[in-house]
């Protein structure tokens, strides 16, 4: 079960919960337990590898992301739209690097790996017949050089992040 299919007065027992059971490091961006003094770490939820903690409401086990306990206690009411990490870690949970967003605002802040590509050495860049393609969405575009290929591209709206091949089996 998730916060979605609470009440309004149960989404505001659950924050009221929140903020007894948990604090807001700042510096940090953890939430640290009230009762046992100690930063959550938290369990991960679903496939997107964001983590959340529960909290029982009338006896049912209710499941909140991190960053959303972390805005509902500093703003002192739970989001409408949805949170975006600023800085693209999902384990950043400081409130400077939240903001409430919109669907489509969130998807266009999306950071993609990056993972060149074996044949051009930059990510999103294909080689063709006669040049390069990029990809974006259903659209097609072509391209003579790769790094105007991959200039495109970022300009585009794609944004991307260094893999770690410590944490990676490449």
């Amino acid at each position: 079960m998730n916060k979605k299919n609470l009440t309004e007065a149960e989404l505001q027992e659950l924050l009221l919960r929140m903020k007894k059971n948990y604090t807001y490091d700042a510096k940090s961006g953890r939430l640290i337990s009230s009762r046992l003094g100690r930063a959550i770490k938290g369990k991960k939820l679903g496939k997107k590898g964001y983590l959340g903690v529960s909290c029982l409401i009338d006896k049912r086990q209710v499941y909140v992301y991190l960053h959303h306990a972390v805005w509902a206690i500093c703003k002192g009411c739970w989001p409408e739209q949805q949170i975006d990490h600023i800085n693209g870690n999902k384990g950043d949970n400081r409130i400077e690097n939240l903001r409430e967003v919109s669907g489509s605002e969130n998807k266009m802040n999306t950071l993609y790996p990056w993972k060149p590509n074996k044949d051009t050495g930059l990510p999103g860049v294909y080689k063709k017949k006669g040049g390069y393609r990029i990809e974006v969405r259903t659209n097609r575009y072509s391209f003579r050089d790769r790094y105007e290929a991959f200039c495109h591209l970022t300009l585009l709206g794609r944004r991307f992040k260094t893999i770690d091949k410590s944490n990676h089996n490449y």
